[in-house]
């Protein structure tokens, strides 16, 4: 007996089958994937950061939210590395505001630093 839909689903079995792998990109050096790294934690060479940068920055972003390393200021002796840092921090939240065209911020961050520039000036 003629079944009907017997032609229209030839070829369909292509489809059930499980989608191959795409081969994964390699370090030219090493030989080490990104699938590596993310089992292990290790990058394999220094050519992976750059065959792989994307990727680490992405994973770095998600464990630590800037890109430099800050590390901690000592409580007792670290007075001046906190006024430095605070500084740099004023500073980079000055341009943003102004980027920002938000002026009435940017003029309370410059008046802020000049106050901090003059303390410097008299010690």
């Amino acid at each position: 007996m003629y079944d009907l839909f017997s032609d229209f689903f030839d070829g369909f079995d292509i489809f059930m089958q499980p989608p191959t792998m795409k081969e994964e990109k390699r370090c030219p050096v090493c030989a080490h994937t990104y699938s590596d790294f993310r089992r292990t934690g290790k990058i394999g060479c220094s050519e992976c950061y750059n065959v792989f940068r994307p990727q680490i920055a992405a994973a770095l972003r998600q464990v630590q939210p800037s890109a430099s390393h800050i590390g901690k200021i000592p409580s007792k002796s670290g007075s001046e590395l906190k006024r430095k840092r605070e500084y740099e921090d004023l500073k980079r939240a000055l341009a943003a505001a102004v980027k920002d065209e938000d002026y009435e911020t940017a003029a309370k961050l410059h008046k802020r630093i000049r106050e901090m520039e003059n303390e410097v000036k008299k010690s």
